[in-house]
């Protein structure tokens, strides 16, 4: 009874620690969607690598969302590469099929 007694009083004593974790006074939640949101930052930086390195001389839509240009690895700036023609390829054949109907795109984000 005595030893439960002292270490429910020691844990009475001792001030409570906050559940989330908190970085630069920002609850973990929020941190949390920070990391979400920087995937997107770092995606913008890759697809402004391959802008710069690849379509020379075509206007730089993605220089307004970087600060400093970075130079991503040639394996990185070739998957940027490859998925921006695919889609290009994509959006091209699918507006130019034959048909009555009109056609729409709607970007949803990719990334």
């Amino acid at each position: 009874m005595f030893e439960n007694d002292s270490v429910h009083a020691f844990h009475k004593k001792q001030p409570k620690k906050p559940r989330k974790v908190q970085a630069m006074g920002v609850p973990a939640k929020d941190k949390r969607d920070d990391f979400i949101m920087d995937t997107n930052s770092s995606s913008i930086v890759s697809k402004r690598s391959v802008e710069k390195l690849y379509y020379a001389g075509q206007p730089e839509y993605f220089r307004y969302f970087v600060r400093k240009f970075q130079r991503r690895s040639p394996l990185i700036n070739r998957g940027y590469w490859l998925r921006m023609k695919a889609i290009d390829h994509v959006v091209r054949n699918f507006l130019q099929e034959d048909g009555d109907k009109h056609k729409v795109v709607v970007n949803l984000g990719c990334g």
